[in-house]
């Protein structure tokens, strides 16, 4: 079994992804809040969500490092985090989002979840927490059995997690995410298998920012 390196490609439902892989430790870019303790591996969940998120839109990949230096830049990184009001206000401002194919015009998270739903709907994508403290992408929607659901894109893969599997509707086949497990001294020593994309309730998300596509 080959392990995941920091990108791989994902084709569904008519999109090309280079789906960024935050389980890698090779994504040693620094991205701390102060100094150089933490890296794009630690803390790059809002990274790569806007990554992942203007990329279904548009179908160009972004260079996640020259973000996370943008982020560091105009006070878009924070002491727990991408601090994602922020750092989409300044990216509107500048002419990055537009460069990157999308839109960005609230200042803080929202939380109605019929509006997010509609906004996916409506061909949009956007960015929020399925669960405390991890940023994930969402980009499309469906209603099955009377339940709408949302499609995340998460860069950590957090499709079989205690903190979110019981919400998971669905895995999306061909978006498996290999980690190695290693024993003290540093030797791989089993496999993890996680998906990249999976299905949840559009009940789920909450404090999500909503990027319209150009």
């Amino acid at each position: 079994m080959q392990i995941t390196g920091t990108t791989r490609k994902i084709t569904y439902d008519g999109h090309d992804i280079l789906f960024m892989n935050q389980r890698s430790p090779e994504w040693t870019h620094p991205y701390a809040y102060t100094g150089e303790s933490e890296n794009m591996h630690d803390a790059a969940c809002g990274i790569f969500s806007i990554g992942h998120a203007s990329q279904w839109m548009t179908g160009k990949a972004i260079d996640a490092p020259a973000l996370a230096d943008y982020a560091r830049s105009c006070g878009g990184r924070g002491d727990d985090g991408t601090d994602r009001p922020v750092l989409l206000r300044q990216m509107e401002m500048s002419g990055l989002a537009a460069e990157m194919g999308f839109r960005y015009e609230h200042g803080g998270h929202m939380n109605n979840n019929d509006l997010l739903f509609d906004h996916i709907e409506a061909g949009n994508t956007a960015i929020c927490n399925l669960r405390i403290g991890h940023i994930v992408a969402i980009v499309k929607s469906r209603i099955v059995n009377g339940e709408k659901q949302l499609l995340a894109i998460d860069s950590y893969s957090e499709s079989s997690s205690d903190r979110v599997k019981d919400k998971v509707r669905e895995i999306v086949p061909g978006t498996e995410i290999v980690t190695g497990i290693r024993n003290r001294d540093g030797l791989v020593v089993g496999f993890q298998v996680t998906h990249a994309m999976f299905w949840v309730p559009a009940s789920l998300p909450r404090d999500f920012n909503l990027l319209y596509k150009l």
